[in-house]
Protein backbone atom coordinates (compact mmCIF):
# COMPACT_ATOMS: atom_id res chain seq x y z
CA UNK A 1 0.00 0.00 0.00
CA UNK A 2 2.79 2.40 0.88
CA UNK A 3 4.51 1.61 -2.42
CA UNK A 4 1.32 2.38 -4.36
CA UNK A 5 0.92 5.69 -2.57
CA UNK A 6 4.55 6.62 -3.25
CA UNK A 7 4.57 5.54 -6.90
CA UNK A 8 1.05 6.59 -7.99
CA UNK A 9 -0.93 8.74 -5.56
CA UNK A 10 1.81 11.26 -4.73
CA UNK A 11 2.94 11.85 -8.37
CA UNK A 12 -0.68 12.16 -9.57
CA UNK A 13 -1.55 14.58 -6.77
CA UNK A 14 1.59 16.62 -7.39
CA UNK A 15 1.06 16.67 -11.15
CA UNK A 16 -2.59 17.63 -10.80
CA UNK A 17 -1.70 20.39 -8.36
CA UNK A 18 0.99 21.76 -10.67
CA UNK A 19 -1.40 21.65 -13.66
CA UNK A 20 -4.08 23.57 -11.73
CA UNK A 21 -1.49 26.09 -10.54
CA UNK A 22 -0.19 26.59 -14.10
CA UNK A 23 -3.73 27.14 -15.38
CA UNK A 24 -4.65 29.59 -12.61
CA UNK A 25 -1.39 31.56 -12.68
CA UNK A 26 -1.44 31.66 -16.48
CA UNK A 27 -4.95 33.10 -16.51
CA UNK A 28 -4.08 35.73 -13.92
CA UNK A 29 -0.88 36.75 -15.75
CA UNK A 30 -2.62 36.79 -19.14
CA UNK A 31 -5.27 39.15 -17.80
CA UNK A 32 -2.60 41.76 -17.04
CA UNK A 33 -0.79 41.62 -20.42
CA UNK A 34 -1.37 43.63 -23.63
CA UNK A 35 -3.71 42.28 -26.29
CA UNK A 36 -1.47 40.24 -28.63
CA UNK A 37 0.75 38.87 -25.86
CA UNK A 38 -2.35 38.02 -23.80
CA UNK A 39 -3.78 35.93 -26.64
CA UNK A 40 -0.45 34.16 -27.10
CA UNK A 41 -0.23 33.31 -23.38
CA UNK A 42 -3.80 32.01 -23.44
CA UNK A 43 -2.85 29.70 -26.29
CA UNK A 44 0.24 28.46 -24.43
CA UNK A 45 -1.59 27.67 -21.16
CA UNK A 46 -3.37 24.48 -22.39
CA UNK A 47 -0.09 23.28 -23.94
CA UNK A 48 1.74 23.70 -20.62
CA UNK A 49 -1.05 21.99 -18.69
CA UNK A 50 -1.08 19.06 -21.12
CA UNK A 51 2.71 18.80 -20.86
CA UNK A 52 2.50 18.60 -17.06
CA UNK A 53 -0.14 15.88 -17.24
CA UNK A 54 1.85 13.85 -19.79
CA UNK A 55 4.99 14.07 -17.67
CA UNK A 56 2.95 13.02 -14.62
CA UNK A 57 1.63 9.97 -16.47
CA UNK A 58 5.16 9.11 -17.59
CA UNK A 59 6.41 9.38 -13.99
CA UNK A 60 3.81 6.83 -12.95
CA UNK A 61 4.45 4.44 -15.83
CA UNK A 62 8.24 4.71 -16.27
CA UNK A 63 10.02 6.83 -13.61
CA UNK A 64 13.48 6.32 -15.13
CA UNK A 65 12.40 7.50 -18.58
CA UNK A 66 10.61 10.45 -16.99
CA UNK A 67 13.79 11.46 -15.16
CA UNK A 68 15.81 11.27 -18.39
CA UNK A 69 13.22 13.38 -20.20
CA UNK A 70 13.17 16.04 -17.47
CA UNK A 71 16.97 16.22 -17.40
CA UNK A 72 17.17 16.75 -21.16
CA UNK A 73 14.34 19.27 -21.03
CA UNK A 74 16.08 21.32 -18.36
CA UNK A 75 19.27 21.47 -20.41
CA UNK A 76 17.23 22.57 -23.46
CA UNK A 77 15.38 25.40 -21.71
CA UNK A 78 17.56 28.20 -23.21
CA UNK A 79 16.96 26.90 -26.74
CA UNK A 80 13.22 26.54 -26.07
CA UNK A 81 13.03 30.12 -24.78
CA UNK A 82 14.88 31.40 -27.86
CA UNK A 83 12.57 29.41 -30.16
CA UNK A 84 9.47 30.87 -28.47
CA UNK A 85 10.88 34.40 -28.78
CA UNK A 86 11.58 33.81 -32.49
CA UNK A 87 7.97 32.73 -33.09
CA UNK A 88 6.61 35.73 -31.15
CA UNK A 89 8.81 38.16 -33.12
CA UNK A 90 7.88 36.50 -36.44
CA UNK A 91 4.19 36.73 -35.61
CA UNK A 92 4.42 40.43 -34.70
CA UNK A 93 6.59 41.23 -37.73
CA UNK A 94 4.22 39.36 -40.02
CA UNK A 95 1.25 41.36 -38.77
CA UNK A 96 3.11 44.65 -39.23
CA UNK A 97 4.23 43.81 -42.76
CA UNK A 98 0.75 42.48 -43.55
CA UNK A 99 -0.80 45.80 -42.53
CA UNK A 100 1.62 47.65 -44.82
CA UNK A 101 0.64 45.38 -47.72
CA UNK A 102 -3.06 45.76 -46.94
CA UNK A 103 -2.73 49.55 -46.91
CA UNK A 104 -0.85 49.53 -50.22
CA UNK A 105 -3.45 47.31 -51.93
CA UNK A 106 -6.53 48.95 -50.42
CA UNK A 107 -6.79 51.46 -53.26
CA UNK A 108 -6.88 48.63 -55.81
CA UNK A 109 -9.20 46.10 -54.19
CA UNK A 110 -10.42 45.46 -50.63
CA UNK A 111 -10.46 41.69 -51.21
CA UNK A 112 -6.93 41.72 -52.65
CA UNK A 113 -5.77 43.85 -49.70
CA UNK A 114 -7.10 41.38 -47.11
CA UNK A 115 -5.70 38.37 -48.94
CA UNK A 116 -2.33 40.06 -49.37
CA UNK A 117 -2.16 40.78 -45.64
CA UNK A 118 -2.97 37.16 -44.75
CA UNK A 119 -0.41 35.77 -47.22
CA UNK A 120 2.40 38.01 -45.98
CA UNK A 121 1.60 37.43 -42.29
CA UNK A 122 1.40 33.65 -42.78
CA UNK A 123 4.64 33.55 -44.81
CA UNK A 124 6.61 35.48 -42.18
CA UNK A 125 5.18 33.35 -39.36
CA UNK A 126 6.03 30.17 -41.30
CA UNK A 127 9.63 31.30 -41.74
CA UNK A 128 9.80 32.05 -38.02
CA UNK A 129 8.50 28.58 -37.13
CA UNK A 130 11.08 26.92 -39.38
CA UNK A 131 13.90 28.95 -37.77
CA UNK A 132 12.55 28.06 -34.31
CA UNK A 133 12.50 24.34 -35.15
CA UNK A 134 16.09 24.54 -36.37
CA UNK A 135 17.00 26.26 -33.09
CA UNK A 136 15.57 23.25 -31.24
CA UNK A 137 17.67 20.89 -33.35
CA UNK A 138 14.66 19.47 -35.22
CA UNK A 139 15.25 18.57 -38.86
CA UNK A 140 13.22 20.81 -41.16
CA UNK A 141 14.08 19.12 -44.46
CA UNK A 142 10.59 17.70 -44.93
CA UNK A 143 9.01 21.02 -43.92
CA UNK A 144 11.17 22.87 -46.45
CA UNK A 145 10.10 20.46 -49.19
CA UNK A 146 6.44 21.03 -48.29
CA UNK A 147 6.96 24.79 -48.22
CA UNK A 148 8.65 24.68 -51.63
CA UNK A 149 5.77 22.63 -53.06
CA UNK A 150 3.22 25.01 -51.53
CA UNK A 151 5.09 28.03 -52.90
CA UNK A 152 5.20 26.51 -56.38
CA UNK A 153 1.50 25.71 -56.26
CA UNK A 154 0.65 29.21 -55.04
CA UNK A 155 2.79 30.82 -57.75
CA UNK A 156 1.13 28.67 -60.42
CA UNK A 157 -2.32 29.55 -59.09
CA UNK A 158 -1.49 33.26 -59.07
CA UNK A 159 -0.14 33.04 -62.61
CA UNK A 160 -3.36 31.41 -63.81
CA UNK A 161 -5.45 33.94 -61.88
CA UNK A 162 -3.55 36.82 -63.43
CA UNK A 163 -3.81 35.35 -66.90
CA UNK A 164 -7.52 34.59 -66.61
CA UNK A 165 -8.82 37.32 -64.33
CA UNK A 166 -6.51 40.32 -64.46
CA UNK A 167 -8.03 41.85 -67.59
CA UNK A 168 -11.13 43.22 -65.82
CA UNK A 169 -8.94 44.71 -63.08
CA UNK A 170 -6.63 46.25 -65.67
CA UNK A 171 -9.63 47.81 -67.41
CA UNK A 172 -10.86 49.27 -64.14
CA UNK A 173 -7.43 50.73 -63.35
CA UNK A 174 -7.15 52.25 -66.83
CA UNK A 175 -10.64 53.67 -66.46
CA UNK A 176 -9.67 55.01 -63.02
CA UNK A 177 -6.88 57.08 -64.51
CA UNK A 178 -9.32 58.64 -66.97
CA UNK A 179 -11.89 59.30 -64.23
CA UNK A 180 -9.25 60.96 -62.04
CA UNK A 181 -8.47 63.33 -64.90
CA UNK A 182 -12.13 64.08 -65.60
CA UNK A 183 -13.83 64.32 -62.21
CA UNK A 184 -12.85 65.33 -58.69
CA UNK A 185 -14.08 64.80 -55.16
CA UNK A 186 -17.00 67.03 -54.17
CA UNK A 187 -18.74 67.05 -57.55
CA UNK A 188 -22.38 65.96 -57.73
CA UNK A 189 -23.10 63.53 -60.55
CA UNK A 190 -26.01 61.59 -61.95
CA UNK A 191 -25.86 58.53 -64.18
CA UNK A 192 -28.31 55.69 -64.50
CA UNK A 193 -30.19 55.31 -61.21
CA UNK A 194 -27.39 56.84 -59.13
CA UNK A 195 -27.25 60.47 -58.05
CA UNK A 196 -24.83 61.65 -55.42
CA UNK A 197 -21.54 63.33 -54.49
CA UNK A 198 -18.12 61.95 -55.38
CA UNK A 199 -16.17 61.41 -52.16
CA UNK A 200 -13.12 59.51 -53.40
CA UNK A 201 -11.72 58.34 -56.72
CA UNK A 202 -9.69 55.13 -56.36
CA UNK A 203 -7.83 53.11 -58.94
CA UNK A 204 -10.57 50.57 -59.54
CA UNK A 205 -13.71 52.27 -58.23
CA UNK A 206 -15.18 55.64 -57.30
CA UNK A 207 -16.92 56.21 -53.97
CA UNK A 208 -20.16 58.18 -54.34
CA UNK A 209 -22.25 59.29 -51.38
CA UNK A 210 -25.94 58.69 -52.04
CA UNK A 211 -27.99 59.92 -49.12
CA UNK A 212 -26.58 58.25 -46.01
CA UNK A 213 -24.81 55.49 -47.95
CA UNK A 214 -21.51 55.29 -49.80
CA UNK A 215 -21.65 53.38 -53.09
CA UNK A 216 -18.49 52.09 -54.77
CA UNK A 217 -19.04 52.35 -58.51
CA UNK A 218 -16.59 50.62 -60.90
CA UNK A 219 -14.73 53.29 -62.86
CA UNK A 220 -15.60 51.60 -66.14
CA UNK A 221 -19.27 52.43 -65.56
CA UNK A 222 -18.40 56.13 -65.44
CA UNK A 223 -16.98 55.77 -68.94
CA UNK A 224 -19.66 53.57 -70.50
CA UNK A 225 -22.64 55.50 -69.06
CA UNK A 226 -23.71 59.07 -69.68
CA UNK A 227 -22.71 61.12 -66.64
CA UNK A 228 -24.34 64.49 -65.84
CA UNK A 229 -22.60 67.01 -63.58
CA UNK A 230 -25.18 68.65 -61.32
CA UNK A 231 -22.98 71.46 -59.95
Amino acid sequence: MEGFIERVVIPVAAGGGIAIAVWFVGRVVAGRLPGQIRELVKQLIPVLVLTVLVVTLLVVIDPDQAQTLMDSSISSIPRIVIAVIIVIIARALGRILGLFVETALRSVSDVMAVRGRLVVASAVLGIGVIIALQQLGISTDIILVLVAAFTFGTALTLALAIGLGARPIARQIAAGRHVQNTYEAGQRVRFGNIEGTITEIKLAATAITVGDQVVNVPNEELLTNQVTLLD
